[in-house]
């Protein structure tokens, strides 16, 4: 099979089966073999929360896959080949960057004459994984390898994303501007970047009865929530459907300058509570809870509860006492 059929074939099952999965990242592997040839080959997913790399599938002895897991990201080298966003062959190094640890510990005492390094990114512009590729051949890969790869870098990307499809939002997480999450259908939650806030759809979250309602197949809110949680609020917002739900969020002001307790008041309020069922609910006083209602309106400038209830509404409040 020519490589050029070969890449066809494997876009098509990239496309299909993805390579989330050691089994499928060993499937997707093993036909990368048809348009790559190497004596050693990894596919590896980039984990944003322990700031390391996850091999899905590799040829490499374990020494080798132990370097690219936990070291290679911290290589200068491997910062610069990231960059690039292209298939980096060594040969195409400058031989002053032929050194570090990524050549002292892997490729110079496994006897590697050449190989490439394809750094992989999601649609969003999100950092996912990385291809390694090895040969004892100095020849290889010739420039029709590095073409090819190059046209698969988006179909590589896409099959290691975790998220089932990237889109414009989410180019908030790549900026850093956000942290998110999955929550998917079944399976366990997903971080999306370093700073992924789980317990923000763990059990008694405020925010878990939402993202139930969209996993059911209600429609994801248009707008953004704020969500108190641990005393801070953070803005958040929700979509996907039923297959998955992508939670993006960052920690903002409290609006109108409200305490946590006030906006726990306001809550309550929106959701039509009298002053003693949100007393009981809090644990204080009625007439505490009635001093906290003046102050919410006073600061949010609500001529009465109802405006209040409705301003919080807009703000898309939810607290848990």
């Amino acid at each position: 099979m020519s490589p050029p059929t070969a890449a066809r074939e494997l876009r098509t099952f990239l496309r299909h089966a993805g390579a989330r999965t050691p089994g499928a990242a060993a499937a997707a592997l093993e036909a990368l073999h048809a348009v790559v040839p190497a004596d050693c080959a990894a596919l590896s997913r980039w984990d944003p929360v322990a700031r390391r790399h996850v091999t899905l599938a590799a040829t490499y002895p374990a020494a080798a896959v132990a370097v690219i897991d936990d070291r290679m990201h911290a290589d200068p080298l491997f910062a610069d080949v990231r960059r690039t966003r292209v298939p980096v062959r060594v040969r195409d190094l400058p031989r002053r960057q032929r050194r570090g640890e990524l050549f002292e510990t892997l490729i110079d005492p496994l006897g590697f004459r050449d190989g490439l390094t394809l750094c992989l990114f999601a649609a969003d512009g999100r950092y996912v994984g990385v291809l390694n590729a090895s040969t004892l051949d100095p020849r290889h890969p010739d420039d029709d390898v590095v073409a090819i790869l190059d046209l698969l870098a988006a179909d590589l990307g896409a099959a290691l994303d975790p998220l089932p499809s990237a889109v414009a939002r989410t180019s908030a997480l790549a900026s850093g501007d956000a942290e998110g999450l999955l929550v998917p259908a079944s399976g366990p939650v997903t971080a999306l970047s370093p700073g992924a806030r789980p317990d923000l759809v763990a059990p008694g979250s405020p925010l878990l009865r939402l993202v139930a309602a969209v996993l059911a197949g209600d429609p994801a809110p248009t707008g953004t929530l704020h969500v108190l949680v641990d005393g801070r609020v953070q803005a958040v917002d929700l979509q996907g459907g039923p297959s998955g739900v992508v939670v993006l969020h960052r920690e903002v002001d409290a609006p109108r300058g409200l305490t946590p307790r006030e906006l726990q008041v306001l809550d309550a309020l929106s959701r039509g509570r009298t002053n003693a069922e949100i007393a009981r609910a809090l644990g204080v006083a009625p007439r505490t809870v009635a001093t906290h209602v003046e102050h919410v309106l006073a600061r949010t400038g609500c001529p009465n509860r109802v405006a209040a209830a409705r301003l919080a509404t807009r703000w898309g409040l939810l607290t848990r006492p």
